[in-house]
């Protein structure tokens, strides 16, 4: 296992040296640079188990901080330093494999409670730094933890400068890239926490006690702070390298400046900006899989629905035991998943799984636009009205998760209005939802379900485009691949949209652009009939039977022409001939290829990893896909239910 995790070492050490390079270069001007070495070296040596040793590390989450507490025997400033370690070396098997963490359970351990027969364990799960939407939540309720809640300009200014994660080809959470970009901002969260401790003793006091207050800081003062603020920030019990490494930090400092250093080398150590998951048993059939720990449990399972930290209720849970038995991790997975940061958290996959922030924006000063939105507020208000059609999505997904039992297919046919805007209710003919009784509903044989809304179907111009329609439906709902080609390989122009011609509608126009070109036809054949389905709607998403042409540079009225929404498309095994967009969604549907993809997206998206082929990750997706389909589950239960496999209590680690 050892062997195997020798990149992973490789990374933390390069994460370990820049956060002391960057700590060392912007300490205090007053007191000199920070000598950071409280970093994640130490923890690349199994810590023992503190719970049962009876070390500091045992103190519980509530604990006084202000509290006296005698620093363990082996704090010693001559302790050797996990920063002088040499990234190049492997550690020794006992390390990493034979000894395991606070917390540890027994292998094979199943609190969920969920047994999927599966031949392959789990996919290699590579070592994750927190993703940005992560890290900001995580400083916050650590904050709000610690009693600090009152968080100040420059902290908002540090927590914005951490580099977002890109949305790409997948979800945000998929980007595991580290730059110095995220070690300097890292540190300027550290810094934006620590220096009003220098100047504000009401909340260095609240901190670290009224020791705090002293001249200088004791050993017991600062044993006492760390053993609940790291256990907090490292969302594991302390382990005694942890006080040996930040008890070095009292010397030549005053006792708030000491702690406020203590504050900046914790938020810039990677054991705070990455989710370890090292503390373990190594299982004896395969070495490369972990059991976690009853806090990486915790951990798991807070950030998997909350992405945050553990709360007291869960820490409390790890620290008695409870989280590893299923009664108690029932209970647990229950009440997170009951907290309304769940409903934060799966917003953003459907958003993302979605793309819906890819819409760039309605180009408003377009004479054909500005014609096509005549009647409408769009021209003057374009931000609001794509706004209102994503809200619609998230309260139709949310109603139909967490009110509703419902399937994939029940979101996907329903025909229930739940806007309140005015605008979008009368982009669809109905009126808006006023919040009580009944459901408004869409005009019958318009549209129906959740893929075929108004956020899904917009073009910022006031042309579609029923190419990148049909590729975005094989794609994200199908999750069927589509070939992308050699641009080198297209002839010059290939890439334009067709030129306008008054008496073709835009199908006739992109058919015709494609027309006997084998290159093209090859992956054309596969979405572009989709696309053709889908022109009962226009740019705005508002259905139609007849299409309305424009002068680009005028705005005037050109032609109006009948629409063809016709076409043979193949989706699943057979062929099927189709004659509007609820013949499409029917065949969408009917053909059982939805809910594996929701649920292979949901797995990439919690997992922030693509599923492993020929794996247990396949079980997992497969068995997901069931449980969305069926009626006594349904989506709610799906959801819930990635955190209940054997898979969640495991990680496979490998060399990536």
């Amino acid at each position: 296992m050892c062997r195997s995790l020798s990149k992973q070492l490789a990374y933390i050490s390069f994460l370990s040296l820049l956060a002391q390079a960057c700590t060392s270069a912007l300490g205090h001007p007053e007191n000199g640079p920070i000598d950071s070495h409280a970093d994640a070296g130490a923890d690349l040596e199994r810590p023992g188990d503190v719970a049962k040793s009876g070390k500091p590390g045992a103190t519980p989450v509530s604990g006084d901080p202000s509290g006296s507490q005698e620093p363990p025997p082996n704090a010693s400033a001559g302790a050797p330093r996990p920063g002088d370690e040499n990234p190049d070396t492997n550690p020794a098997p006992q390390d990493l494999g034979d000894e395991s963490g606070p917390g540890a359970i027994a292998p094979g351990t199943n609190p969920g409670g969920v047994s999927v027969e599966c031949s392959g364990n789990p996919g290699v799960s590579p070592l994750l730094k927190l993703s940005t939407v992560e890290y900001r939540k995580t400083v916050q309720d650590l904050l709000s933890a610690l009693g600090l809640q009152n968080a100040s300009e420059a902290l908002a200014t540090a927590l914005s400068s951490v580099p977002d994660d890109s949305l790409g080809d997948g979800f945000r959470s998929l980007d595991a890239r580290i730059s110095s970009e995220h070690i300097k901002a890292y540190f300027d969260v550290g810094v934006a926490v620590g220096d009003p401790l220098l100047t504000d003793p009401d909340a260095l006091e609240k901190l670290a006690g009224s020791c705090a207050l002293e001249d200088s800081l004791s050993e017991s003062c600062a044993t006492s702070f760390l053993s609940n603020f790291l256990k907090l920030a490292y969302r594991r019990p302390v382990a005694d390298e942890d006080y040996t490494e930040y008890l070095d930090l009292i010397a030549n400092r005053s006792a708030a400046e000491a702690i406020r250093s203590m504050v900046i080398v914790a938020l810039s150590s990677p054991r705070f900006v990455n989710h370890f998951e090292i503390d373990g048993t190594a299982s004896e059939t395969d070495p490369d899989t972990l059991q976690l720990t009853s806090y990486e449990i915790a951990s798991k399972l807070s950030y998997t629905f909350w992405q945050s930290m553990p709360d007291a209720e869960l820490f409390a849970a790890a620290d008695d035991g409870s989280l590893a038995t299923p009664e108690g991790f029932a209970e647990q997975l229950t009440r997170v998943f009951d907290d309304p940061r769940t409903k934060e958290t799966l917003w953003q996959f459907w958003s993302e799984w979605l793309r819906f922030e890819k819409f760039t924006g309605f180009e408003t000063s377009r004479p054909a636009f500005q014609a096509l939105t005549s009647d409408t507020n769009i021209s003057s208000s374009g931000h609001d009205y794509y706004a209102d059609m994503v809200q619609e999505v998230r309260d139709l997904t949310e109603l139909f998760t967490f009110t509703n039992k419902s399937t994939l297919a029940d979101l996907a046919s329903t025909d229930v209005s739940v806007t309140r805007s005015q605008d979008l209710a009368a982009l669809y003919g109905v009126d808006p939802y006023d919040g009580g009784g009944n459901y408004p509903t869409l005009p019958t044989g318009t549209r129906a379900g959740l893929f075929q809304r108004a956020a899904l179907l917009v073009s910022n111009l006031e042309q579609t485009n029923p190419f990148h329609r049909g590729a975005t439906v094989r794609r994200a709902l199908l999750c069927d691949a589509l070939p992308q080609p050699d641009p080198n390989s297209l002839p010059p122009g290939s890439l334009d949209p067709p030129v306008f011609d008054q008496a073709q509608t835009t199908r006739e126009r992109y058919a015709a652009k494609i027309a006997g070109n084998d290159l093209c036809s090859g992956c054309h054949d596969a979405f572009s009939n989709i696309g053709y389905v889908l022109e009962s709607f226009d740019a705005l998403g508002r259905y139609r039977t007849k299409e309305t042409l424009y002068d680009e540079q005028t705005g005037d009225f050109v032609a109006e022409l009948d629409l063809d929404t016709s076409a043979d498309i193949v989706i699943g095994d057979a062929p099927a001939s189709v004659t509007n967009a609820l013949d499409l969604n029917q065949q969408l549907i009917a053909s059982g290829k939805m809910e594996p993809c929701l649920a292979q997206h949901y797995f990439n998206y919690v997992a922030r990893r693509e599923v492993e082929a020929q794996s247990g990750d396949e079980c997992v997706v497969a068995d997901l896909a069931q449980v969305v389909a069926d009626p006594e589950q349904g989506l709610k239960d799906a959801f819930r239910r990635i955190a209940q496999h054997p898979s969640f209590f495991v990680r496979k680690v490998g060399a990536r």
